[in-house]
């Protein structure tokens, strides 16, 4: 036990009201105990204590740091005062610049010279991140001969086709970026063309290279699975020789990175990845930390190829890497000529056609408070590097699903609420439920979404379907998502509700106590590299020969694996996912469960990623009033990345 345990906190910190409230003020108890005992006075003590308890809380909600300068005001303080009282703790630190010093030389908390707050892990993280970024986009706005052009523009109508229309095709614009830069990042709602891109871009690079060692990776294995399926299905647009040379793995990220016993990685800054060209997808999923070691570990030489939608949830740890990374489209002089070059379109055109770059929020007083303001409009640090994929070849864009995802990452709540069917006849429905826990009239209208799946499953009980793969089709043909973990209209609740009818429609009785059943279909919540079984991962329970329930898996190539119940790593069963559990899933039918009454976790973006999981139809059950309110609340986290690689430029 440390000394510190042993110190009682400068005042009393009321009782916690869950883990990670217990977390934060067990951690503001130790900053108000430690600045005491380095000798620092009454106001220094209780601003250690007040800022350790803010940041906890902070990054708990997904903020990478936070104003001081706002929690001074939140105190009736001067941020002057509470910057001074701060430094005066002894546990806080002032670094301005890019200052390369060691990790191990910051104090717990650290006052950067835009007055943003830090726990010193995250702004460590966030300066390597901004270093290795900015490192890795200088290449890309590097010259290119008229000669690589044009061999640039043979590959891209070689793999590429003919441009469909005569509209700026940003298939082939995020192609263009990739064969030139080490640096490339592609946002893209779902049907967009991520996964035809990638399949391109590479196609181009292993015509121009066949040797070349490809890696694909996601943050989850489910997501990593996906991808890979995803290309394979396209690789039979692409000659023999060059289908074959694709990658045939995926990864997830820690698996990529080889994550070891004590959570360290083997491959980093001194020990590089291994190949060269990685592509990431779901890449909206990556918090601050896994970017920040991704970037360290990838060779200089290396092509970093990013996949994701801005407009979707972000990490559930710490920060929005992606959202930000993304936020600024913008071309140099060079870049907008090579592409026109390269395309044969109008330059002019082709910078007319930009999409507008997201502005920076400066609500909270951001800027340099210990020197000159920062300028409104800085060039952006990812300069031809960033990509908007804009047309949707999944569902138009004035389809019900398409008009009401616009809506949704429009925030325009009237436009989202006239796209939404009250009646049902439409494929983007609202059936009005509100109250405290779902009515037995809207469970009974979710259990018939599982209707074919129970019927499937019963003829493969009965033994006249022997082929057990067919079973995850008609899982994925429709899916409950729901808003919260906890509560009568959260996953846990409603997996629980759905089970029992699905049970009752198929005629299956329990087993292996109260949860497990013949046909129970389940999630993996933890990576288990022993097994081979990665968070995500979806299987079915199911009987083999001897009567027992095995769960099986359906692997990339189609092939089923059947592991023990009593194997299993952390796992929930799945009729009913999160929003966050379903980012890099897709179905024929979903249904979005709002909560009774407004949550903190309720925004723009989860409710976008729900809506755009689905292909063909979308229900959202709850009440008009608290999906309105949704579609107003955009998330929003506390960065500096965007500012700091700016200075770094």
């Amino acid at each position: 036990m440390s000394t510190l345990d042993t110190i009682q906190p400068a005042r009393p910190v009321p009782a916690p009201a869950d883990e990670s409230a217990a977390l934060a003020e067990g951690f503001a108890r130790r900053m108000s105990a430690l600045a005491a005992r380095l000798g620092a006075d009454e106001t220094s003590v209780l601003w250690a204590e007040r800022a350790a308890l803010a940041m906890s809380r902070a990054t708990a909600q997904g903020h990478v740091c936070l104003p001081l300068a706002a929690l001074a005001r939140r105190h009736d303080v001067r941020f002057g005062e509470a910057r001074d009282a701060l430094l005066a703790s002894g546990v806080a630190c002032f670094v301005r610049g890019d200052v390369r010093a060691d990790a191990a030389d910051l104090l717990p908390l650290v006052i950067d010279e835009d007055g943003r707050l830090y726990l010193a892990r995250y702004f460590d993280y966030e300066r390597r991140l901004a270093r290795a970024l900015v490192e890795r986009s200088r290449d890309a706005r590097m010259p290119v001969s008229r000669e690589d052009i044009a061999r640039q523009a043979e590959r891209i109508a070689r793999y590429f086709g003919p441009p469909a229309d005569a509209d700026i095709d940003w298939q082939r614009v995020a192609a263009l970026v990739a064969l030139a830069g080490r640096l490339t990042i592609v946002s893209g709602g779902p049907g967009t063309g991520k996964t035809t891109t990638v399949v391109g871009v590479l196609a181009c690079l292993l015509d121009a290279d066949p040797e070349l060692r490809i890696a694909l990776a996601a943050p989850t294995g489910k997501a990593a699975q996906r991808m890979q399926e995803a290309l394979i299905e396209r690789a039979d647009k692409l000659p023999p020789e060059l289908a074959e040379r694709l990658p045939r793995t995926s990864f997830t990220l820690q698996r990529l990175l080889g994550v070891q016993s004590d959570g360290r990685f083997r491959h980093h800054r001194d020990n590089p990845l291994p190949y060269d060209v990685i592509v990431v997808d779901e890449a909206s999923m990556i918090d601050v930390a896994l970017a920040a070691h991704l970037l360290e570990a990838i060779a200089p030489s290396s092509r970093l190829v990013m996949l994701g939608d801005k407009d979707q949830l972000s990490a559930v740890e710490a920060g929005a890497v992606f959202a930000e990374l993304s936020a600024e489209p913008s071309f140099s002089e060079t870049g907008v000529a090579r592409i026109a070059v390269a395309l044969s379109v109008d330059a002019k055109r082709l910078e007319a056609a930009l999409p507008n770059a997201a502005s920076v929020d400066d609500s909270e007083g951001y800027g340099d408070l210990f020197g000159s303001p920062m300028s409104e409009k800085a060039e952006s640090a990812l300069t031809d590097c960033v990509v908007w994929l804009q047309k949707n070849y999944r569902f138009g864009l004035d389809s019900d699903i398409g008009r009401l995802s616009i809506a949704i990452r429009d925030g325009d709540e009237a436009a989202a609420l006239d796209a939404l069917d009250p009646s049902g006849a439409r494929a983007a429905v609202l059936f009005d439920d509100g109250d405290a826990a779902l009515s037995e009239r809207t469970l009974a209208r979710l259990a018939k979404g599982f209707a074919p799946y129970a019927e499937a499953l019963a003829a493969v009980l009965d033994g006249t379907q022997a082929d057990h793969a067919q079973l995850f089709d008609a899982l994925n043909r429709f899916r409950v998502l729901c808003a919260t973990r906890k509560g009568p209209r959260g996953v846990d609740e409603v997996n629980a509700r759905i089970a029992a009818k699905v049970r009752e429609q198929a005629g299956i009785a329990l087993a292996l106590g109260a949860q497990w059943f013949a046909g129970r279909p389940v999630i993996v919540t933890r990576n288990d590299y022993a097994l081979g079984l990665f968070n995500g991962d979806i299987g079915i329970a199911l009987p083999g020969a001897d009567g027992l329930l095995r769960v099986a898996f359906r692997m990339a190539d189609g092939a089923l694996r059947y592991v023990s119940p009593a194997a299993l790593p952390p796992h929930d069963t799945a009729f009913a996912l999160t929003v966050h559990k379903s980012q890099g899933s897709e179905f024929e039918h979903a249904a979005l469960v709002l909560p009774g009454a407004f949550v903190r976790v309720l925004s723009r973006e989860l409710v976008y990623t729900a809506i755009t999981r689905a292909k063909r139809r979308i229900e959202v059950i709850g009440s008009a009033a608290i999906f309105a309110q949704a579609v107003r609340e955009p998330t929003r986290r506390d960065s500096g990345l965007a500012a700091r690689m700016r200075r770094l430029t």
